[in-house]
């Protein structure tokens, strides 16, 4: 079994990435993956990665994080060890070759549109998140195709729960704008569940801010100039559910009247602050999927009170 290091470097929304088109032999050929290499006799991951970063990129890691540990299965290779992580912060000068391969700073937006191995596609969807260390096993065929994974959050017993980014206090509403819950009530959610954050909206492409969108009584989503976001609002319920599956996460915690993750109560169409009975489009798959749906309207179904305070 061999052991490596791989670093994905984040910022400004942008990912570093190595686009693998110059080395012989690579298993990596022709794929986009983080930073990283082997490590060498007397190494720990960590003075593997930031010896790779500085050889790789000429940079010096000031921030980086061991998140994880990805165990890579294959008949046509080895099996790895790949020990993961992060970074945000950095000292030095991009440098402008590498033998490894063409760096360049990628959008968050583009990042899953490139070419890369399936598997990685799962541990860069977690890296973004506040997610405890974990434990995760890929297998792939001898074509290349992942059959199977097992993902394993260590030494955190909390459930994992998927809730709107607003409520946490990101600025993803249509308007800019974010709609965060009382800090005691984000304590007492944090001390029983392992917070997912999701936005339906953004993960389907849509920018921040945007038009206001409703749903329409043949579910379309039309935004109030009449635009149809359907599509974008279909791509981003599925991204969620993505998101559900590689926790296992049973419940969420969303936006309530949302287009989006309204549940029950949803706006009905007219853009006259009218409401009607019905599901926004995340949470109507999230139910499809046998996941309990609660609003932030709904939190003594959680367990949470707010006399909690």
């Amino acid at each position: 079994m061999k052991n490596t290091t791989l670093c994905y470097i984040e910022q400004d929304g942008r990912y570093l990435m190595m686009h693998r088109v110059k080395k012989i032999g690579d298993c990596n050929k022709d794929k986009w993956i983080g930073i990283g290499g082997h490590l060498e006799e007397y190494e720990s991951p960590m003075d593997c990665i930031l010896r790779e970063a500085k050889e790789e990129t000429g940079l010096t890691l000031t921030d980086c994080i061991y998140r994880g540990l990805v165990s890579f299965c294959s008949p046509n290779y080895e099996t790895e060890q790949m020990h993961l992580f992060s970074a945000h912060t950095f000292e030095g000068t991009l440098r402008e070759d590498c033998e490894e391969g063409d760096l360049q700073w990628i959008s968050e937006d583009q990042l899953f549109g490139l070419p890369m191995w399936e598997g990685d596609r799962i541990f860069l969807r977690l890296l973004p998140q506040n997610v405890p260390f974990f434990l995760l096993k890929l297998v792939y065929d001898a074509d290349g195709n992942l059959i199977s994974h097992d993902l394993t959050f260590t030494a955190d017993t909390r459930r994992p729960l998927l809730i709107s980014a607003c409520l946490l206090g990101t600025a993803c509403r249509y308007d800019g704008k974010t709609k965060p819950l009382p800090v005691s009530v984000l304590k007492a959610l944090s001390e029983q569940f392992l917070l997912i954050p999701v936005c339906g909206e953004v993960l389907g492409g849509l920018p921040t801010p945007r038009i206001p969108a409703e749903i329409q009584s043949d579910r379309t989503v039309l935004r109030r100039d009449g635009v149809d976001v359907t599509e974008e609002y279909r791509r981003g319920a599925d991204e969620v559910l993505k998101y559900a599956s590689l926790t296992d996460a049973k419940t969420a915690l969303l936006k309530a009247r949302s287009p989006s993750c309204g549940c029950g109560q949803i706006y009905d169409g007219t853009f006259s602050g009218a409401l009607c009975t019905g599901n926004g489009i995340t949470a109507q798959a999230l139910l499809d999927r046998g996941i309990a749906v609660y609003t932030e309207e709904q939190l003594e179904k959680l367990g949470i009170y707010e006399s909690n305070e």
